[in-house]
């Protein structure tokens, strides 16, 4: 996914006040907009966790549901031997809005 830059309109007044709250926890302005909009709509629009796999064979990556009982062994594409990253990812359902 592509950084998108927004642009928010504020009244001085709410300005103010979120400029109060960064303050508050130490942190810039936008990164505290930024985890104000994730905290509010992505635990909304989570569906499931995952985790990397890559093809020792193909070297295609393949994501998979991490809270599996037993991790994905073959490749889907070649039916070769998958070995784990270690990295995760969180799948969001829709945009963030």
């Amino acid at each position: 996914m592509r950084n998108k830059k927004v642009m928010v309109y504020l009244e001085e007044f709410e300005y103010r006040r979120l400029k109060e709250l960064a303050a508050r926890e130490n942190k810039r302005m936008s990164a505290f907009v930024v985890d104000l909009i994730r905290d509010f709509d992505v635990p909304a629009r989570k569906a499931m966790e995952c985790m990397e796999y890559k093809c020792s064979y193909c070297a295609k990556t393949v994501w998979a549901d991490a809270w599996e009982a037993m991790p994905p062994e073959k490749c889907p594409y070649c039916s070769g031997r998958l070995v784990s990253y270690g990295r995760w990812g969180t799948v969001v359902l829709g945009p963030v809005r």
